[in-house]
């Protein structure tokens, strides 16, 4: 009974592999969206005092290819974290992630 549920549960981990990378993806994307009212006030806050024309600029830059940036360079570094869980680790690991992220969404009433 136990190797079955060993067995079960290896499996279930094999299933996550091929789709590291974009479960990794996910993950960022998610967090962006959690925290990205959080990070735009930062962004508001620090430059408010420029002229509107900077501060479309900054904002269209931190916007479109800051997100851009952060997702392209953190996705990778998620999915290296992920590699090295086991089979029976990651699907475990991935649904608390994604648990913890739904979380606090819903604290943040975004859902």
């Amino acid at each position: 009974m136990r190797e079955l549920l060993y067995q079960l549960l290896t499996d279930w981990g094999l299933l996550f592999r091929p789709y590291i990378r974009d479960i990794a993806l996910a993950m960022v994307a998610t967090t962006l969206v959690v925290f990205g009212d959080d990070i735009n006030r930062f962004i508001r806050r620090q430059i408010g005092s420029l002229h509107f024309i900077w501060r479309t600029a900054i904002f269209i830059l931190v916007c479109a290819f800051g997100y851009g940036a952060v997702t392209i360079f953190l996705t990778p570094v998620v999915a290296g974290l992920l590699v090295r869980l086991t089979n029976i680790e990651l699907p475990w690991v991935c649904l608390a992630i994604f648990i913890a992220l739904g979380m606090l969404a819903q604290r943040k009433r975004q859902v």
